[in-house]
Order: structure tokens, then C-alpha cells, then sequence
């Protein structure tokens, strides 16, 4: 579990690095945020059941401790948020 948050939790911060440094404009940002949260889906789902929700706790909870350490008005921030947003959104198909 500890892996996979590491993993996913490293992904989350080189895209909001990308777009703080302007690399990524917001609009390549959401398909890149969505693209994050397909993955990590995908990774959930090939966890036992019993993993899946803690695992998911636990990448929320290492994405909000990095969301409190960043200037709340800073690209970062609204990126780490959008990438928060992403976990719990329904995709539609």
C-alpha cells in the first residue's frame, strides 16, 4: 500500500510542479488530473477489496498534508486540489 501511495502521491507532485512552473497550461492540467485518477482506479482495482479504501485514504491524506504545505494561492495548490477532486469524481463514459 505504502508503494502505491508513494507512487501516485510523487505523480501528483511533478504535475502540480508542471503547472506551476507553466508547462501545463489549466486546460492541459484537467486531462492530465483526469488521466492521474484513471490510473490509480485502475491500480486500485487490482487490489484485494479489503486494500482499496485504505489505500485511497492514504493517497488523500499524503496529497492534503503536501496541499498545507504550499501558498494556498499558488498554481500548486489549485493543482493538488483539482488532483484531490479527481479521486472522488464519477467519471462519466
Amino acid at each position: 500500500m505504502n508503494e502505491i501511495v508513494e507512487k501516485y502521491s510523487a505523480y501528483a507532485l511533478r504535475l502540480a510542479a508542471q503547472y506551476e512552473s507553466g508547462q501545463v497550461a489549466f486546460a492541459d492540467l484537467t486531462g492530465l488530473v483526469e488521466e492521474f485518477a484513471a490510473k490509480f482506479t485502475e491500480h486500485l482495482n487490482d487490489l484485494p477489496e479489503s486494500q482499496r479504501a485504505p489505500t485511497s485514504s492514504a493517497l488523500e491524506a499524503s496529497l492534503d498534508t503536501s496541499l498545507k504545505t504550499v501558498n494556498q494561492d499558488s498554481n500548486t495548490a489549485q493543482a493538488l486540489n483539482e488532483i484531490l477532486l479527481s479521486l472522488n469524481r464519477t467519471p462519466i463514459y
